[in-house]
């Protein structure tokens, strides 16, 4: 008889897993990510201020001043000289560690310079040169044909604005010998709609590992129909399992690069689902095999990222590791609870005779 409690558990389990299995679905459907970006014409009469807000090539450095106190004399120092070389305080060189070191322009004070900066941790000091320059210098230099750019960009100059479900790259483009500042009308709405995907994508796999692992844990409820009914066979048939269920899925549904839909999303998956493996040897003592498998898996999956994707996928290989090891804590109690005594596994061999049979006898 199996207990309601434990079946009610699983089942959860299950219906947890396909919630999150099809979360990057939802994430990224056109109407759950869609964001307005707004192109408007500047000009030299135009407040430098906006300008270095939205170009990555102009640094804004009003708004670094107001942020970091600490640095008031030392940018004034160069607006007003031209150079400032010396020491600063460990706030300012934190805020400056962060501000782009290849930036030619700045804005400071309504006005636009050229910009260089020098930042070193030892001793903690800054080398900040700031030349006086115009607009027409900086809106030469800084600006991207709107020719090049995507046609979403080519959208928002023609209409005023576009709304899409892509990420549109903002800054200073020009076109026919105006200059326009495209950049996000609800800079929060980008910044939700980019963490929605990211969440997406990582609870992805996990999903799939807690459907795959669902399956089976009511499978094995239904074949042996006790209230601990996983076996070594089918707690480690989840991992490749999970793998089989995600390569159908992204070959059915899903577009994009090969080595993130085949080999690095689903390793988060397998690994994920290890967890329900592992839960199996520690109730059962098997510490040899729990170690042994937790290296082959980790050996495996960090080669498969580095074949498909290179360096970059060996890195994110590591990460997507970190994610799958946290998604499998919730499937390492179901290992545990559910792990059959060995004797009931010999019991359930092929032709065996089960303690309750033979006491009917």
């Amino acid at each position: 008889m199996v207990p309601r409690k434990r079946l009610a558990a699983v089942v959860a389990l299950l219906l947890v897993g396909v919630a999150l299995s099809q979360s990057f679905a939802v994430a990224t459907s056109t109407s759950a990510i869609e964001s307005t970006y707004q192109a408007e014409e500047v000009t030299a009469d135009s407040p430098p201020g906006l300008v270095a807000s939205h170009d990555s090539d102009v640094v804004n450095l009003d708004e670094t001043v107001n942020e970091t106190p600490q640095l008031r004399e030392p940018v004034a120092t160069a607006a007003r000289t031209g150079r400032y070389d010396g020491d600063i305080e460990p706030e300012a060189y934190m805020t400056l560690s962060d501000v782009n070191e290849d930036a030619e322009f700045a804005v400071y004070d309504g006005r636009y310079y050229r910009f260089s900066l020098n930042v070193s941790g030892d001793p903690v000091r800054a080398t900040i040169e700031l030349d006086p320059t115009d607009w027409e210098t900086v809106s030469a230099a800084a600006s991207s044909p709107a020719s090049n750019a995507s046609a979403d960009v080519r959208e928002a100059i023609d209409e005023g604005t576009v709304t899409n479900s892509t990420f549109v790259v903002p800054g200073l483009y020009e076109r026919g010998g105006a200059h326009y500042l495209v950049s996000s009308a609800n800079p929060g709405e980008v910044i939700g709609n980019f963490l929605t995907i990211v969440g997406g994508f990582l609870f992805n796999p996990i999903g799939w590992a807690y459907t795959v692992a669902g399956l089976g844990l009511l499978g094995a409820f239904r074949i042996h129909g006790r209230a601990r009914p996983l076996d070594r066979r089918t707690a480690l048939l989840v991992v490749p399992g999970t793998l089989v269920a995600m390569w159908l899925a992204t070959t059915l549904t899903n577009t994009g690069s090969l080595g993130m839909r085949y080999v690095l999303v689903p390793g988060i998956g397998a690994v994920t689902a290890f967890g329900l493996f592992a839960g199996f040897c520690i109730r059962r003592g098997s510490w040899k095999s729990l170690v042994g498998w937790s290296v082959a898996l980790v050996a495996l999956v960090i080669a498969a990222d580095a074949v498909a994707i290179g360096v970059v996928g060996t890195i994110f290989g590591a990460l997507g590791l970190v994610v799958g090891w946290f998604g499998s804590l919730l499937l390492l109690p179901y290992g545990y609870a559910l792990a059959a005594d060995a004797e009931d596994e010999v019991e359930d061999g092929p032709g065996a005779v089960t303690a309750a049979e033979l006491g009917e006898g």
